[in-house]
């Protein structure tokens, strides 16, 4: 158990999948969460009744995370009910582009690229007023896509590259100030947003009999290890993108 007790955190994307397991799991570990979704109202009001039988203060907020709107309409929620924020978790992501490269589409790659990566900046931005002299976290979640090709999975690889190299940047320049940033690659999760890839089965069994824990990855996995590198155990890392992949990326996926 990581002592989470008097930290407060934003969770975005957390009403379903890693976020809401990753939620719970800080929850667990004793911090209050301020839970970000767009449309997954009754799944986020469920998730707040849950912390709160924790005995923990749970808010919900609907707002695109990716958007500079909806990024100042969530911080300034989360200024306005706490004053302060100690976890930032970067866990959503907006998705319109998929497939091969030649098939790319200007609009759809840039909305995937640029959106997601600047999102994190503007985010980061607002954490650092915030977090100012507490010690923070900003953790952001990537996928062994970053450095290993999948097919058809170019743009959200090049979004998680992007977000890895981006959070070595800010954690020279926010280091400075007490503010830890790192990146979560967590290899294939058995999540509902998995299972819509064509290849789904294919990484399944991949992790299933290449992986050293025989398995693919779930939500708790990745919560437990979120946790960690939100908590005071993991001060002394910055700007690292800890791979928990149950071995997967050890292996020859040739």
């Amino acid at each position: 158990m990581s002592d989470l007790q008097g930290k407060t955190a934003l969770v975005t994307g957390a009403a379903r999948g890693i976020g809401r397991a990753i939620a719970l799991a800080l929850g667990r570990n004793g911090a209050d969460v301020v839970i970000n979704y767009v449309t997954s109202d009754e799944a986020a009001k469920q998730l707040a009744e849950e912390l709160r039988g924790m005995g923990r203060r749970a808010e919900t907020v609907a707002a695109d995370a990716i958007s500079p709107e909806g990024i100042a309409k969530l911080f300034s929620f989360v200024e306005s009910q706490f004053g302060h924020l100690d976890i930032f978790v970067n866990n959503a992501i907006d998705v319109a582009a998929f497939g091969p490269l030649m098939r790319q589409k200007k609009d759809a790659w840039e909305h995937t690229v640029q959106r997601n990566t600047t999102a994190l900046l503007l985010s980061a931005q607002k954490c650092r007023a915030l977090m100012k002299g507490r010690r923070g976290k900003i953790l952001s979640l990537s996928s062994l896509g970053s450095t290993y090709v999948i097919p058809g999975y170019a743009p959200i690889g090049v979004t998680k590259a992007s977000t890895e190299a981006l959070t070595r940047y800010l954690a020279v320049e926010l280091g400075k100030e007490g503010i830890n940033a790192n990146t979560l690659s967590a290899g294939p999760v058995d999540t509902d947003a998995l299972r819509l890839f064509s290849t789904y089965g294919q990484m399944k069994e991949a992790c299933e009999t290449l992986s050293p824990a025989g398995r693919i990855g779930t939500v708790e996995d990745v919560a437990e290890v979120a946790v960690f590198l939100c908590s005071d155990a993991a001060n002394w890392i910055y700007g690292q993108t800890i791979i928990a992949d149950g071995g997967l990326s050890l292996m020859s996926l040739r």
